[in-house]
């Protein structure tokens, strides 16, 4: 993410030539709606890998702690750089994902997922929460916003109308997450939430991003969806009503 955003001040300085000004283009910035997406591979492709340290170096609380503390790093760089309205997605259920639901068998709960890998992500999506908290108070011009993706991926959420939850549509090897070379897809893809080991399908993506650009329930995102983050107008009365959100 630190060379995205390096790459992004390059953009920032690319836009200002063209409009003229740096207070024009932190303008037009202000405006403009940015997503973050991050921790997923910080805990799928480390601290619940075999092979990294990680997890014997630090306690669940501990990893997340130094997640949090190096994202909001990261987020006070996307404000300083002109970023006003951002969205910031938590982590999902990863111990849903049919890759970590084979390598846990013997630790699933009663919705047959890995609840140890969603125990502890859910360790970060709630210091995220309070992350977010303190940057709403911290910068009364902006808004961050939480969009619950642990609540969204839930069976009687998003995952309602859907046959096949817990099963790739592709074939993997055992524990694995990409599909096997030469295999066929299942015909019918809009019946699986995972397309292979770790991966949403399109169909579970589409409905996913719908209840996080307009939530069905307050838990869905807070204190705005997306879609309400578009039309926001950043003026004081904004700023004290943010302050005042239950996130």
């Amino acid at each position: 993410m630190n060379i995205q955003l390096y790459n992004h001040n390059i953009t920032v300085s690319r836009i200002a030539k063209i409009l003229g000004s740096e207070e024009v283009a932190r303008k037009y910035l202000s405006q403009c709606i940015y997503v973050s997406d991050m921790g997923h591979n910080d805990y799928l492709n480390n601290y619940f890998l075999d092979g990294y340290d990680s997890s014997l170096k630090y306690t669940p609380e501990e990893y997340a702690q130094l997640l949090i503390e190096t994202y909001e790093t990261q987020l006070e760089k996307m404000y300083c750089s002109g970023a006003r309205k951002i969205a910031v997605l938590g982590l999902i259920r990863v111990g849903c994902m049919p890759s970590n639901i084979q390598k846990n068998p013997n630790e699933l709960d009663a919705s047959s997922c890995a609840y140890k890998l969603n125990d502890d992500v859910q360790i970060f999506n709630h210091k995220l929460q309070e992350l977010l908290r303190k940057l709403n108070k911290r910068h009364t011009d902006a808004v961050f916003t939480y969009i619950n993706s642990y609540e969204i991926d839930s069976d009687d959420q998003t995952n309602t109308g859907f046959t096949q939850t817990r099963k790739s549509c592709c074939d993997v090897e055992s524990g694995s997450v990409p599909c096997k070379s030469l295999s066929f897809p299942c015909s019918n893809r809009s019946d699986y939430v995972y397309w292979d080991g770790a991966h949403f399908t399109e169909a579970k993506a589409w409905a996913f991003g719908k209840r996080a650009y307009k939530r069905q329930s307050p838990k869905d995102a807070y204190p705005y969806d997306i879609s309400e983050l578009v039309k926001l107008k950043l003026d004081d009365s904004d700023a004290y009503d943010i302050n005042h959100a239950q996130l």
